[in-house]
């Protein structure tokens, strides 16, 4: 796929979370309208994606503590990204915002495609016949293609949060969403709002779609590890 640079204004100021220049151009009109329904490159992504979605992942992403220095700036990020949805709700009228991990390509563990046989890397019945639990099995499936529905549903009827499966060398679910979450933080998407002015001429699909692989580890990362809790403090 031939390389694309996001030059939008809106778009730009959401992606570094610009909360000034962000209110500067909804107030004086000067933006383009579209970007609220998809900012482009939807085959990249598998479907539109409306600017909103960006400033709610941040949301996610920032929304606890990290270590100093790096807290300092994703605490400032935070505020702003918040400030900048609360604009889009009094300017847009756009609120509640529920972002479809499960059919966003970028942040996905596992291809649209592939099966269940696929995403386990053995049948299911080898697995089980081995002493694993179908339901967990199932939760694994779930977490790969995050699907948040099927997940919650499944960890509601006993899944185990920290299931570890045999094929995925050694890491449980927990580990798996964690370890993706530091490596945007620290390698990746984390890197767009310590160094803003290094990527703003840079701002490709790839830059996009880490900041969608974050929200949605950090959103499944949080899922699991409240269940994880709770099942700890019944025991």
């Amino acid at each position: 796929m031939e390389r694309y640079f996001f030059k939008d204004p809106l778009v730009l100021a959401v992606v570094f979370n610009e909360y000034e220049k962000a209110k500067e151009l909804l107030e004086s009109g000067a933006y383009n309208d579209s970007v609220f329904s998809d900012i482009g490159m939807d085959k990249y992504f598998g479907i539109p994606i409306p600017i909103q979605y960006i400033s709610r992942c941040w949301e996610i992403c920032l929304g606890h503590d990290f270590r100093e220095p790096f807290n300092q700036t994703t605490r400032a990020n935070y505020e702003k990204a918040k400030k900048i949805l609360s604009l889009f709700k009094e300017k847009k009228g756009i609120d509640a915002i529920e972002i479809p991990f499960s059919k966003i390509h970028s942040a996905l563990w596992a291809r649209e495609d592939e099966s269940d046989e696929e995403i386990l890397e053995g049948k299911k019945s080898d697995f089980i016949s081995n002493g694993a639990r179908e339901i967990d099995l199932e939760l694994n499936v779930a977490v790969k293609r995050m699907d948040f529905k099927a997940a919650k549903e499944l960890l509601k009827n006993g899944a185990n949060p920290c299931y570890k499966h045999c094929a995925d060398c050694g890491d449980d679910l927990l580990d798996l969403c964690g370890g993706a979450c530091g490596y945007q933080a620290t390698c990746q998407a984390g890197n767009l709002i310590e160094s803003p002015d290094y990527f703003r001429d840079s701002i490709d699909y790839d830059e996009i779609g880490s900041i969608f692989r974050w929200a949605a580890n950090e959103a499944m990362y949080v899922l699991l590890d409240s269940y994880r809790k709770t099942n700890e403090a019944a025991h």
